[in-house]
């Protein structure tokens, strides 16, 4: 098989997750702006990481808050802790990253974290001259509504570099999905937080390097 492009998740696969603690910080101070003096554990654990709508809306009947700006607080808190994270170095490149320069193909990002997010890491790093495109969140409630397993980014992300046959590189379910939505190959990548996952979705290849990803886009 021959591939034209290749698209890789963010968080997870070029570089490593941010921390729990830091997002279950960031999700209870959210709903302290909200106005919430008390947040539930079990509630700021629904806004910590992977929401979506439903959960969103259900911790806002319970609170009786505005679902667009509890989720505004929600999304500019988990920037800031991102943000703190990539700065003291507990965000950081995976090692192989550096393979994906050597690389002939066009490459892009498709996340489901936010896009200030993606683009101040890779700044942060200097990686962000390795991607011709990036497709994720807005800040916004409407955002939850076009994140994978939904295949809206990695369609505009194919239509964006004009290529038919790109692969990508996603370290969950939901990235797998998404790429059968959108008619491409897809590979899981394993890496330290998903060593043991198991997948209902199959990919076409199952690695746990990005050298491995690199040989199927130059063979």
């Amino acid at each position: 098989m021959t591939y034209d492009a290749l698209l890789l998740d963010h968080d997870g696969v070029i570089v490593t997750l941010g921390d729990h603690t830091a997002l279950h910080e960031a999700a209870e101070q959210a709903l302290v702006d909200a106005g919430v003096d008390d947040p539930a554990a079990d509630a700021v654990d629904t806004l910590s990481i992977a929401v979506d709508e439903s959960e969103l809306l259900g911790v806002c009947k319970r609170y009786d808050l505005d679902p667009d700006e509890l989720w505004r607080y929600r999304d500019d808190r988990v920037a800031e802790a991102l943000y703190e994270e990539t700065r003291t170095g507990r965000k950081t490149p995976y090692d192989d990253v550096s393979l994906l320069a050597d690389l002939d193909v066009p490459l892009g990002i498709v996340s489901n974290n936010q896009t200030r997010i993606v683009e101040f890491v890779l700044e942060y790093y200097d990686l962000a001259e390795y991607f011709e495109t990036l497709h994720a969140r807005a800040p916004v409630r409407a955002s939850l509504s076009r994140k994978k397993p939904h295949p809206t980014y990695l369609e505009d992300a194919i239509a964006d570099l004009g290529v038919d046959n790109p692969l990508y590189v996603g370290d969950s379910e939901s990235d797998i999905e998404a790429g059968q939505r959108a008619g491409i190959d897809t590979v899981f990548i394993r890496r330290d937080h998903n060593t043991e996952q198991s997948l209902t979705t199959q990919p076409v290849r199952d690695v746990s390097d990005l050298g491995t990803v690199a040989t199927l886009v130059t063979n």
